[in-house]
This record gives C-alpha cells, structure tokens and sequence, in this order.
C-alpha cells in the first residue's frame, strides 16, 4: 500500500511540475513553439526542426532560453537541452505529452504499423479473387482497415468471410443457415457484424449470390417460362417466385430455348407490356438467391440475351452471371456503340472502379475513355425492338 501511494506522489508530483513549465513558458510568449514542436513531433516522432510562427520578443525570449542557440528554423533538440537544465528540469518530449493531454500518436509510426498489419491481413486470406479486390480497396477492404486502425483482430473475420464466400459459391443458403454452417453461431453474418458487413461487401464486388434470410423473402421475377403445368399455365403474366418455389421447380425450360435477362424493374416491366410472350427474367438489380437459382435450372443449351445498366454495377451483374451460370449468353446491348448511344440519352456516375474487369472489353474501354456510366433504362426504345424482331 505504502508503495504504491508513493508511486501516485510522484506521478502527481511530475504532473504539477509540467503543469508549472507549460504555464511558465506560455508565460514568456513561447506556447507557439511547443504547439509547433507537437505538430512536428505527432508526423515524425522526431525532434528535428521546426518554423514556429514567433513575433520577434518570441525570438528574443527563445533565445534568452537556449543560450542564444534558437533561430528560425529551430532546432528542437536545442529546445530540449534547454529545457532539461533549466531550473524546470523537464525534457521536450514531456512537455509535448502533457500539452498534448496524453500519449503522442505518431502518424508515421502509425502507418507504418498499419501497413504491416494489413499486408499481413491480406497474407491470411484463403480466397484469391477476394484478396485481389482487397488490394484493389474494394470488397470490404475499408470496413477491416478501419476495424485495424481502432485496434481490433480481424483474422478471425477474415476466416469466416472466406469460408462463407467458399459455401456460398456451392450451395444456396439462407443467412443463418451459412452463419451456422460456417461459425455454429446463426447470427455472426448478421448486418451488425463486421463479418456480415464485409461478407456483404466481398459478395458484391465478386458477384457472388447473397443468401437470404429465409425460403420466402428472395423472390426471382420472371414471366413466360415452362415446366411444371402451373407455370406453363401461367403464359402471358408476371410471376414473382420465391427461392422456396424456385428450388422445387423441376423440367423449366424457356419456349424456343431462350429467355432475355435484364437488370431492371422499370424496364423488364415495359418489356413485359410490350411483348407479353415473351420469355424474361428480371435479376432486379445484383441477383438474388432466388434469380441465381432459377436461371441455374435452365438447361444448359438456354440462349441467355444479357442487358444491364453500363456502369460497374451493371458489369459486376453481367460478369457474375456469365461466369458462374453455365448458359449460353449473349451481350445485347452491351457493347460501346450501345454505351455512346445511351450517353446521349443520360450519363451517370460510374459507381466504383473499372479495375479488375475482363469481360466486354470493347465496352470496358468506351467506359474508362468515357469516364461515365448509363442506365438500362436509356437504351428502351433499341430493347423493345429487339424483342418485336424475335420475341420468343
């Protein structure tokens, strides 16, 4: 007991005797020039020189302090040794902790051991692709640099979201249900977790199929395609699935073996008004379970026409869907003498990197000379007759 009051004694002691220096010093016109050497010190962590922003008397009383030694720039380790025989007794860098209100965190320092810890982050992750867009500084890249930058372990969060991302590719599950699979814990994908939050994101920019929460809440948009007598029955009207339905679907096929696959809403829905025959799918923006499962169930000979928004949404959608669903698609309208039409009509923002995209490479290069996206939407008029050519 005694031992350690003694202890609290001298820090108190130490902290009244900096408290002393500090007032003294501003005393004497000099709070500038440890307000520079903080600034100073906070970058490098070192001494070196400082320009303080000084009114000649400042000069004066610097150089009263250091013997003469102090003139812009000033050499801060002059400013220590000054300070360290002076009847105050204190060195710089205790003076700077003290005005700082605590610890000095390096920005160099700082940096330097986050460079490391994000290398070795990236070094832990299992998934190629995913550790590619992780350079890139997408996928999630953000949310786990700034987990490590507030002092959390993330190779655990990295482990989970690469074996998530691994399932997710092989089965279509619900959220909970890949939580469980991956975890044994239900919740640990969920929105407020860093492991769903980055799962979320990685998902995205790899095109992989997000699960859902349940059997019901992803539905697959579609109108005109055959199989069982209940839907073959139901030519001519738009049916909104859900992924529950679509998994017990067995012989669906497309009439005349091809089907039009677009992105958005608004135009699947002036499309299907258009040409009420005709066979579409709707992925409704990145495709969901029940979309990804319904067109995985197309024969493999299905001619797939493929329209989506030319921006990098639209690309992330069109590669996703080429590469992982084993169809035979066709770009349509997606190449870069549609892309400059539809700048015409409207041009939107981009919405992310061009980056590490292959496919379209016609329409990839009009995007990056372009610098701007477009939306589906514009193209409408060049859709619909398309569809009036060859509607089903």
């Amino acid at each position: 007991m005694w031992q350690r009051q003694k202890v609290q004694e001298v820090l108190r002691g130490s902290s009244d005797r900096l408290k002393t220096a500090l007032a003294a010093l501003a005393a004497h016109g000099l709070r500038p020039v440890l307000e520079a050497a903080l600034e100073r010190y906070k970058r490098t962590g070192e001494l070196g020189r400082s320009r303080p922003a000084l009114t000649p008397a400042d000069w004066e009383a610097l150089s009263r302090l250091t013997g003469g030694k102090a003139g812009p720039p000033l050499d801060l380790a002059v400013l220590d040794e000054a300070l360290r025989r002076s009847s105050h007794g204190v060195s710089l860098p205790e003076l700077l902790t003290e005005l700082n209100g605590g610890p000095i965190r390096v920005q160099r320092q700082e940096r330097e051991a986050f460079a490391t810890a994000w290398i070795a982050v990236l070094e832990q992750v299992s998934d190629t692709g995913w550790r590619e867009v992780l350079r890139g500084g997408e996928g999630g890249a953000n949310l786990l640099q700034k987990a490590i930058k507030g002092g959390s372990e993330v190779a655990l969060t990295v482990q989970t979201v690469a074996a998530a991302l691994a399932l997710a590719r092989a089965e279509t599950l619900s959220f909970p249900l890949l939580a469980a699979r991956v975890t044994g814990n239900a919740h640990a994908l969920d929105d407020d977790q860093l492991a769903g939050k980055v799962f979320r994101a990685a998902a995205d920019r790899l095109g992989v199929p997000r699960p859902e929460r349940d059997g019901v809440s992803s539905v697959a948009l579609c109108a005109n395609l055959c199989g069982p007598d209940w839907l073959t029955g139901a030519a001519g009207h738009t049916l909104a699935l859900p992924l529950r339905e679509v998994q017990q679907l067995t012989g669906l096929y497309a009439p005349t073996n091809r089907v039009w696959v677009l992105e958005n809403p608004s135009v699947f829905e002036a499309l299907h008004a258009a040409h009420p025959q005709a066979p579409l799918i709707c992925t409704s923006g990145q495709p969901g379970a029940a979309t990804t499962e319904l067109l995985r169930r197309l024969p493999l000979s299905t001619t797939a026409f493929l329209s989506c928004d030319l921006d990098v949404g639209g690309l992330r959608i069109a590669s996703f869907l080429r590469r992982s669903i084993a169809l035979h698609w066709q770009p349509w309208r997606m190449d870069a003498q549609a892309y400059a039409l539809a700048c015409t009509r409207g041009k939107v923002a981009l919405n992310g990197a061009l980056a590490g995209f292959t496919d379209f490479p016609e329409l990839l290069a009009a995007m990056k000379a372009g610098g701007v996206g477009a939306h589906q939407e514009n193209l409408l008029p060049e859709l619909l007759a398309d569809l009036a050519e060859c509607p089903g």
